[in-house]
């Protein structure tokens, strides 16, 4: 019963209730990541249906090329034309091995997100 209300109240809080555990590997160095070191990465983009907004919110993260790549007004998961009301948000915590490569990260996310592995 504990675990059914903690699931509701994360989803009441709009907080997914197997968040994704840091990254073991820095993804810029190479070397293993410190969780002591991170960043948070967000990306919001604008979907067409609620439809595409379920689809990404089951899986995110197999949808992130999909918004790596989204152009404006074009939902990123079907190609149809976006709608603003709509939108889907990835976000991750990513660890780092050194607070250079946080630096190196923050300053261009999105091309090195694709590099975060477990």
């Amino acid at each position: 019963m504990k675990h059914i209300l903690i699931a509701a109240l994360s989803l009441l809080a709009g907080v997914s209730p197997a968040a994704e555990s840091l990254n073991t590997v820095c993804p810029i160095s190479g070397k293993p990541a410190s969780p002591a070191i991170t960043s948070t990465y967000s990306k919001t983009v604008a979907v067409c249906c609620d439809r595409c907004k379920a689809q990404f919110t089951a899986a995110p993260k197999g949808y992130l090329s999909n918004i790596l790549a989204a152009v404006s007004g074009q939902c990123p998961l079907s190609k149809k034309k976006s709608d603003a009301s709509k939108t889907v948000t990835y976000t991750r915590q990513v660890a780092f091995a050194d607070a250079a490569s946080k630096a190196t990260f923050d300053a261009a996310p999105d091309k090195h997100i694709k590099e975060v592995r477990q």
